[in-house]
């Protein structure tokens, strides 16, 4: 019976050796009698606790008062987020475990161990020293993600709060132009020139918000804002957007269509630089959301429709595309499980159909699961 209490206990002490965080015993008073593997390569030497654990820039910490408080500490004493001297040169951030336990029977002591072995009445420590620095890096990455994703969400809200207000005000300093000559009229053009400036700008900011946002919106919220970064360029353009959703139509969908959309818009209007009609009708057809953008453009042919998706495929004079837009937008809607398709209109110009799965509305001003 005792062979086996002693073979026991000679595992236990073997796996503290084994273990991936570095431990330590010592007696009461702070001397240390053990150090397993990992203790011995990342900690400095030391013969005690305090020269071992050691702060960051390599002082010895006052550890006598945590190890004095032990024996009141069943559960013993955890000292989280502690930056400790390692060995060599480097630094760790590491949670402190410390906790009595029991002595160890002599002959279960490993061997090649110095110092005196402890007796039944000594007091020993337990040192588990645990290397946080990933997890504290991760914590760190993701509190900075929070901050951003929080600092997206309030730029679009602001861009969208400004955009409407900005559409009128060009609105009506197309109006003014169209009444005025001169020196007036060309005042007015800068000014609408400055603003169009800023329309893009807002534009920009509400499309990488939508992209970090990773949240579902009301799809009929989304498309006007869409609509709306572009009703700037659209005027300009003498391109009149219609759009209209039908009943059961108004689904939830994910942020990042808000990037499509815009995509998809730009490009029709692209197709238009003498005016014409965008319409954007959406319905729900066999569970499905189904929006199409069809547009009164140049047009292309069925050999151009197959090969849009393709990287850098363009149908745009150079200069004007690279050939990417299309294709980001198939990897985005495909991610969703949805499917783009886009195809000669029956009256010219180019259809743009998007297939989205239906998901249930989300309240207004929600930000969804």
């Amino acid at each position: 019976m005792r062979k086996k209490k002693n073979d026991g206990q000679k595992l236990a002490w073997l796996a503290l050796d084994l273990l991936p965080q570095a431990v330590l015993i010592a007696r009461g008073g702070g001397a240390v009698i053990f150090r397993n593997q990992e203790a011995a390569r990342v900690l400095p030497p030391g013969d005690c606790v305090s020269e071992v654990l050691r702060d960051g820039e390599g002082a010895p910490l006052d550890w006598a008062s945590d190890m004095a408080a032990l024996p009141q500490e069943p559960a013993g004493l955890v000292h989280p987020n502690v930056s400790l001297a390692g060995a060599g040169e480097r630094r760790l951030l590491v949670d402190v475990h410390m906790r009595c336990i029991s002595p160890p029977e002599p002959s279960t002591r490993p061997a090649g161990r110095a110092g005196r072995l402890p007796e039944a009445g000594d007091s020993l420590v337990l040192v588990v020293v645990e290397d946080v620095s990933l997890r504290a890096s991760a914590e760190r990455r993701l509190a900075a993600s929070e901050r951003l994703t929080a600092q997206a969400k309030a730029a679009a809200r602001m861009a969208h709060e400004l955009n409407n207000p900005l559409d009128g005000v060009l609105r009506y300093v197309g109006l003014a132009q169209r009444l005025s000559a001169g020196q007036a009229g060309e005042h007015l053009a800068a000014a609408k020139d400055g603003l169009m400036r800023m329309a893009e700008i807002i534009r920009e900011m509400l499309d990488a918000s939508a992209a970090s946002r990773g949240y579902r919106q009301p799809l009929a919220e989304l498309l006007d804002e869409a609509v709306s970064a572009f009703a700037p360029r659209a005027e300009a353009l003498g391109v009149r957007v219609e759009c209209s959703t039908a009943e059961g139509a108004d689904t939830a969908v994910d942020a990042r269509m808000f990037q499509v959309f815009c995509n998809v818009i730009k490009n029709a209007l692209d197709a238009m630089p003498s005016g014409g009609v965008l319409a954007i009708r959406t319905h729900v057809a066999d569970g499905q959301c189904v929006l199409t953008f069809a547009d009164t453009g140049c047009g292309l042919t069925a050999q151009q429709a197959r090969c849009v998706f393709e990287p850098f495929y363009t149908t745009k004079p150079a200069g004007q595309g690279v050939g990417l837009g299309l294709t980001i937008c198939r990897e985005a809607v495909t991610a969703l499980g949805g499917a783009i398709a886009i195809a000669p209109g029956a009256k010219g110009g180019a259809v743009v159909t998007i297939t989205l799965p239906t998901r249930q509305p989300v309240p207004v001003g929600g930000q969804g699961d």
